[in-house]
C-alpha cells in the first residue's frame, strides 16, 4: 500500500505541475479568443471565470462537457440535452461547492477537487491491481502510460473520467481480490450514476460471484475462503451470504435503471431521442462508425473531414480491440469481460456527422489495456515508443483543449 501511494502521488504531482505550467504557456504562445460564442466557445450560460487565482487556474479548464456538468450543478436538468449525463458528479460538485462559496466558481473548484482526489485513488488502486497481476515494475509503467496517454489530461479535468474509473476499479478490486460483493455492488452503483456505461460492471461482478460462490454452492464445496467460513456446503449461513452477494452484483444495473426511470417520471424524452436531436447520434450496428471513419480517411468522405483527431480515435478503437484480446489471454476473464462489454456498448452509437467521437477519451476507462501495454513495455524499445509518442501528443492535445480546440 505504501509503495502504491508513493508512486501515485509522484505521478499525480508531476502531471498536475506540468499542466499548471502548460496552461499558462500555451495561451501565451498561441493567443486565441476565449470569450463566449454560442458556436465556437459555448459556455452553456455559465460565467466565464477570468478573475484572480480562479481565472488563472480554472479558466483553461472551462471547456466543452465541463460546462454541461456545471450547468446541471447550477440549474439541474433544466435543459434536455444535459439529461444524457447521470447526476452523481454534478450533484456532488454542487454539494461540495458550498465549501468554496457556491456559485459557478465554487462548483468549478469542487468539480476539480473531486476529479483530482478520484485520480489519486485511481492511481493507487491501479498500482495495487497491476502489482498483484504483473509485478511492481509493470505497475509503475501502467500509471505513467495512463497518466500521459494523449488524452490523459481529462483525468485532471472537471470531467467524469477519474470518478468513473475510480468506482470501476474499486468495484472490481473489492470483488476479485477481497470477495466483498456488497462493497463491489455499491461501488458499481455509484459508477452507473456517474456514467451511463457503468452498468456493464454487472457482468464481470457476476462472473466473479460465479467463480467464488456459484460453483462452490452448486457443488457443495468452497474453492477459496471468501466471506464467512460456514462449514459444509449446504449450511444456511453460507447459503444466505452466497445469495446475498448475488443480489449485490445487480446494483450497477440498478443505478442505471434508477436514472432512466427518473428521467421518464419527470417527462424527459428518451435517451435515444435526446442523443439523436442534440448529439447527432443514434443506436446502430457496432462497426458502422469505423466504416464511416475509413471512408473519410481514405475515400474522401465528409464526416470529420480534415480532423487529425479522427485518425487518433480510429487508432484507439484498433488498440482496444487488439488489447482486449490479449487481456483475455494474458490477464483474466474478469478484466476481459469488463473491456469487451465496455467496447461493445461504446461502438453502438453511430453518427453520420461525427463517427467515433470522443473515443480517445473513452479509452482511458480501459485500465486493462494499459496493463497490457505496460507488460509489453518490458521491452525497452516498446517502452520508448509508447512514452515518446504519448507524451508529444499529450502536450499537443492539452494545448488544443486550452485554446478551445476540440480533442475528445
Amino acid at each position: 500500500m505504501k509503495t502504491a501511494v508513493k508512486h501515485a502521488l509522484l505521478v499525480f504531482v508531476a502531471a498536475r505541475l506540468l499542466l499548471a505550467v502548460w496552461s499558462i504557456i500555451v495561451p501565451a504562445l498561441l493567443p486565441a479568443p476565449t470569450t463566449p460564442d454560442p458556436i465556437l466557445r459555448p459556455y452553456q450560460g455559465q460565467p466565464h471565470l477570468t478573475e484572480g487565482v480562479t481565472g488563472l487556474l480554472l479558466e483553461p479548464w472551462q471547456r466543452f462537457d465541463t460546462l454541461h456538468y456545471m450547468r446541471i450543478a447550477e440549474e439541474g436538468y433544466a435543459y434536455e440535452e444535459d439529461s444524457v449525463f447521470p447526476p452523481l458528479y454534478p450533484l456532488a460538485s454542487r454539494a461540495l461547492g458550498y465549501l468554496f462559496g457556491g456559485g459557478a466558481a465554487g462548483n468549478m473548484w469542487a468539480a476539480t477537487l473531486i476529479s483530482h482526489v478520484a485520480f489519486i485513488g485511481v492511481l493507487i488502486i491501479l498500482f495495487m491491481m497491476t502489482d498483484a497481476d504483473l509485478g511492481s515494475k509493470s505497475a509503475a509503467r501502467t500509471l505513467i502510460y495512463l497518466t500521459f496517454f494523449p488524452t490523459g489530461f481529462f483525468l485532471l479535468a472537471p470531467y467524469t473520467e477519474s470518478l468513473f474509473i475510480f468506482f470501476a476499479l474499486t468495484s472490481i478490486w473489492a470483488a476479485r481480490h477481497n470477495g466483498r460483493f456488497g462493497v463491489a455492488g455499491l461501488l458499481g452503483l455509484l459508477a452507473s450514476l456517474t456514467r451511463l456505461t457503468g452498468w456493464v460492471l454487472l457482468i464481470p461482478l457476476a462472473y466473479e460471484w460465479w467463480r467464488q460462490w456459484g460453483k462452490p454452492l452448486l457443488t457443495h464445496k468452497r474453492e477459496n475462503q471468501v466471506g464467512v467460513d460456514a462449514g459444509e456446503g449446504s449450511h444456511p449461513v453460507k447459503l444466505f451470504f452466497g445469495w446475498a452477494n448475488l443480489m449485490a452484483v445487480g446494483l450497477p444495473g440498478l443505478g442505471t435503471a434508477i436514472f432512466l426511470i427518473w428521467r421518464w417520471a419527470v417527462g424527459i424524452p428518451s435517451l435515444a431521442t435526446i442523443y439523436q436531436q442534440y448529439w447527432y447520434q443514434s443506436t446502430g450496428i457496432p462497426g458502422t462508425d469505423l466504416i464511416r471513419a475509413l471512408e473519410t480517411m481514405f475515400l474522401g468522405g465528409h464526416s470529420r473531414q480534415g480532423e487529425f483527431t479522427l485518425w487518433f480515435d480510429f487508432f484507439c478503437v484498433i488498440l482496444l480491440v487488439v488489447s482486449t484480446y490479449f487481456v483475455f489471454r494474458k490477464l483474466n476473464v474478469t478484466y476481459g469481460l469488463y473491456s469487451v462489454l465496455l467496447l461493445f456498448f461504446m461502438l453502438l452509437p453511430v453518427s453520420e456527422f461525427k463517427p467515433l467521437y470522443s473515443f480517445s477519451r473513452y479509452t482511458l476507462a480501459f485500465f486493462p489495456t494499459f496493463m497490457i501495454l505496460a507488460q509489453a513495455g518490458e521491452n525497452p524499445w516498446v517502452n520508448r515508443a509508447v512514452l515518446y509518442t504519448s507524451f508529444i501528443l499529450y502536450l499537443y492535445f492539452t494545448g488544443q483543449y486550452f485554446i478551445w480546440g476540440w480533442v475528445a
